[in-house]
């Protein structure tokens, strides 16, 4: 190719990462050490890399016995005899706590406070109290009570006016993902690798949502969209693919002929083709071991003292093929969560990747409706407990530790430094369900105790919580609680994430005029917050209108 020939093909239209790539494959890498060298200072880097994971529990966990804990009877345990329709307490008062829960104070699944640092939690996150020093669990937390819905505000964030799922996505949105990856994800070959494709498996019709609507993936610059990450396999060929790109070119010689690069080709030094430029020679680097990394696509997530760490086996590279609602699955091609951790790590430390999303591989695992009728037969509502162990606690606790453990080149830092981890679920789950409508009704007594025992008490539910981890995170503190008597979540401060003082502390009854300025917290301030975390100033930054929680970082 001609230098005239390039710099025409410049001046009519951007030149993307691939088409750079595709160039080097062809003639190696244009320009001498001093133009390479100007072309990595005049793109806009953002200097050390930061990293983002989203772990999330899809399905919606039970948040009473998580991060919003609180301690009730657990009526399930009442003896009431047959079509009963004003037991003592009434239906529509009584509560259901999981099994084993007992009654109040004196139950072993009651809330329990970490000595250390005075977080209650809930015996859901027995398994991984040892990271609440390195946590910000926020305990007043809106869920949203539909899949798609809480699924979207958790990557998207929260707009000032509503978007439909089914609108065509506009240009100025962006996932959470999307946003950190637009900022920190130049120069990564696969910068963005989700375990998740669409809003909400089997619920939604894919002929409901063509390309452009519900969850898009090709929102921004190319290297900040969506990588579906699938099983170890599948990212090995597509590493492997990758290389192939440029290992033609390995041997090539540079070209000298574009010596005068920032004369003729970055004048625009912040242009599209600047920085595509700028993205591809690093790319093509770390490809060829230049960066000082050397990557083996077919080594890739294989080796065994870390698979040993991770506790994977080859079960745990499967995928599960689940029908939901008549419908296929269509984004759980996913190995288990210690599998995607393993990627994670490896994709991280091997200059890969810098924002991953990681979920259960098993559809509404955690969406664990339950019918009366059901509850009080076995004693009380689904455990959730080895799920989130197996899904969350174990293979978090091993990513924790390798991330601190690992150092960042020479930079004096670990990895954990510069990583922030959100942990999230769509919603919660209900402990109760109202029958005064039932009651209300003209139906016969028969009639209405068989609705009251087919209700479901274990629905979607508002009433959740949020944690965050990292180098950045302020860790052993708790913002917000659960009333005893409200059961909602009380608003806090955003300034400084205290009680509103308006609530009664301990049972979130409003004694006088709440705050103007306290809240609930949601997922578009999970959404900032994430961002702040990551040294991202969150304003402008997709559609999301919510403010971060500043007392999440560290002073």
């Amino acid at each position: 190719m001609k230098r005239r020939t390039l710099l025409g093909a410049a001046a009519g239209t951007a030149i993307g990462v691939l088409d750079w790539l595709s160039f080097f494959r062809r003639v190696g890498v244009p320009g001498t050490s001093k133009s390479l060298g100007l072309a990595e200072a005049a793109a806009q880097g953002m200097g050390e890399p930061r990293f983002l994971i989203y772990w999330f529990q899809e399905g919606g966990w039970d948040s009473y016995s998580m991060f919003s804990p609180v301690d009730t009877p657990n009526h399930a345990l009442l003896t009431i005899p047959a079509g009963t329709l004003a037991p003592s307490p009434t239906w529509s008062n009584q509560i259901y706590r999981p099994r084993g829960y007992g009654p109040a104070l004196g139950s072993a699944l009651a809330p329990r406070t970490h000595a250390a640092t005075g977080i209650t939690y809930g015996y859901l996150a027995d398994d991984g109290a040892e990271l609440l020093p390195d946590m910000a669990v926020v305990s007043s937390h809106l869920g949203n009570t539909f899949h798609s819905g809480g699924r979207w505000d958790y990557h998207y964030g929260k707009y000032a006016s509503y978007t439909p799922l089914t609108a065509q996505r506009r240009p100025t949105e962006r996932t959470v993902m999307q946003a950190f990856c637009e900022a920190y994800g130049s120069g990564f070959p696969l910068s963005h690798v989700s375990w998740h494709r669409w809003l909400s498996d089997g619920e939604l019709e894919e002929a409901n949502y063509p390309e452009g609507t519900g969850y898009y993936e090709k929102l921004g610059p190319a290297f900040a969209h969506t990588i579906y990450g699938r099983t170890p396999t599948e990212m090995r060929n597509r590493l492997a693919l990758l290389g192939n790109v440029t290992s033609a070119a390995r041997n090539a010689r540079v070209r000298a002929y574009t010596e005068d690069l920032h004369t003729n080709f970055l004048r625009d030094k912040t242009g599209e083709s600047a920085r595509a430029f700028d993205s591809a020679v690093r790319i093509y680097k770390q490809l060829n071991g230049s960066s000082g990394v050397v990557v083996n696509p077919a080594a890739m997530f294989t080796d065994m003292a870390l698979r040993t760490e991770f506790g994977v086996t080859a079960a745990n590279e499967a995928t599960n093929s689940t029908s939901v609602n008549g419908n296929p699955a269509r984004s759980k091609d996913s190995p288990s969560v210690n599998a995607q951790a393993l990627m994670t790590y490896e994709l991280m430390t091997k200059g890969l990747s810098v924002g991953f999303w990681i979920e259960n591989r098993q559809i509404r695992g955690y969406d664990t409706h339950q019918d009366r009728r059901g509850i009080m037969t076995s004693r009380g509502q689904s455990d959730q407990k080895t799920r989130l162990r197996d899904d969350l606690w174990t293979p978090l606790k091993a990513l924790v530790a390798k991330l601190k453990a690992t150092p960042y080149g020479t930079s004096g830092k670990s990895y954990w430094d510069l990583t922030t981890i959100v942990l999230a679920s769509e919603m919660g789950r209900t402990i109760q369900g109202d029958v005064a409508p039932i009651l209300a009704s003209s139906d016969p007594d028969a009639t209405k105790y068989t609705k009251i025992m087919e209700q479901d008490c274990c629905q979607h539910w508002r009433v959740n919580s949020v944690a965050f981890l990292g180098g950045n995170v302020q860790g052993g503190k708790q913002y917000g609680r659960v009333g005893t008597s409200s059961l909602e979540g009380i608003p806090i401060r955003l300034t400084d994430g205290s009680l509103d003082p308006a609530y009664n502390p301990v049972t979130g009854v409003l004694n006088g005029t709440k705050d103007p300025n306290s809240v609930i917290t949601n997922a578009g301030n999970v959404y900032a917050t994430a961002l702040q975390l990551s040294g991202i100033n969150p304003t402008g930054k997709g559609l999301n209108t919510a403010p971060p929680m500043p007392f999440i970082k560290k002073p």
